[in-house]
Order: C-alpha cells, then sequence, then structure tokens
C-alpha cells in the first residue's frame, strides 16, 4: 500500500507540471511572443513573393509583374485600428490556353510556396474545374497568407495576392 500512495503525489506533480506547461503555451500564443512585427512580416512577405515569382515554376507557366509591394497600410479585411500589407502580381499564361492546366500551374506555385514553410489552406481539389485554379496556403508563424489564381479565359491569367496578417495601426 505504501507504494500507491506513493505514486498518487508523483501523479499529482505531473499534472500539475503539464498543466503549467500547457498554460504557459497558450499565454506565449495568445500574447503574441513569437509573432513577427508588421515591418518584419512586411519583409518576410516581399521576400516571400519575390522568391515565387523568380521560381522556375512561375516561368514554366507564364510572364508576372508585381503590381504592389507592401507599401502601404490598409484597413481593408481588418478591424477598425488595424491594417494590414499587400503584395500582389499578375500575367498571363504563356502560349495557348491548351497548352496549360490552370490547376496545374496553381499546385506548381503552391508548392515553391510549400518548400518555405506554408500549408495549403485551400486547393482547387475542391472545385473541379478545369479552367480555374486555386490555392490558398498560409504560414501560422509568420501570419502570411497567399492566394494564387489561375484561370483560362480571362486576363489575367495568373493572380497572387500575398497579404499579413492585421496588426494594430503603428504596431
Amino acid at each position: 500500500m505504501g507504494s500507491v500512495r506513493g505514486v498518487r503525489p508523483d501523479i499529482r506533480r505531473l499534472t500539475a507540471a503539464a498543466t503549467l506547461v500547457s498554460l504557459i503555451a497558450v499565454m506565449g500564443c495568445t500574447a503574441g511572443l513569437n509573432r513577427p512585427t508588421l515591418e518584419e512580416a512586411t519583409k518576410q512577405l516581399i521576400a516571400d513573393g519575390d522568391k515565387l515569382i523568380a521560381s522556375r515554376e512561375v516561368a514554366a507557366s507564364g510572364k508576372l509583374a508585381v503590381t504592389e509591394r507592401a507599401e502601404k497600410d490598409t484597413e481593408s479585411g481588418c478591424i477598425p485600428g488595424q491594417v494590414q500589407r499587400f503584395f500582389r502580381a499578375q500575367g498571363d499564361l504563356s502560349g495557348a490556353p491548351d497548352v496549360h492546366m490552370p490547376y496545374n500551374s496553381a499546385g506548381l506555385m503552391q508548392s515553391v510556396l510549400e518548400f518555405v514553410g506554408y500549408d495549403s489552406v485551400v486547393n482547387d481539389r475542391d472545385l473541379r474545374d478545369e479552367n480555374l485554379g486555386l490555392s490558398v496556403v498560409r504560414n501560422s508563424k509568420t501570419g502570411l497568407t497567399f492566394t494564387l489564381t489561375v484561370r483560362n479565359g480571362q486576363t489575367p491569367n495568373i493572380m497572387i495576392v500575398g497579404k499579413t496578417d492585421c496588426y494594430a495601426r503603428g504596431g
């Protein structure tokens, strides 16, 4: 019986330690201890966008030009008092429309971002549309999201939109 009683305090200590570790982890996440600043996130957004635009996968699909490089704060999509930044690029598929399958091109671009830490949130398998390729990827560590759209029949054929999370103005 002495050994059973000796185990109970150990279980209580382990339970208390596990609870404490869980509480610290939750507080760390909610306090944003690891969250980059808006400026850090913006630099990473531009770097990831540039890496995508310069990739072989994009070059195999078509030619793109950057139309916005996260230069300004935008309130769009945020609650009042918060801002975010956008990276945008667009272009057209190279070759005849039947040369590129939009879902293949979107998938190739998605793979570039997955290689640098992004996870798929949405992909075109759900759409089942041969004229539209769509991927949404997110890097939870940096708080960055990219939407990759490739379509036949409308120009521009390729649209890339990257964005930061929302931040308090001046934060």
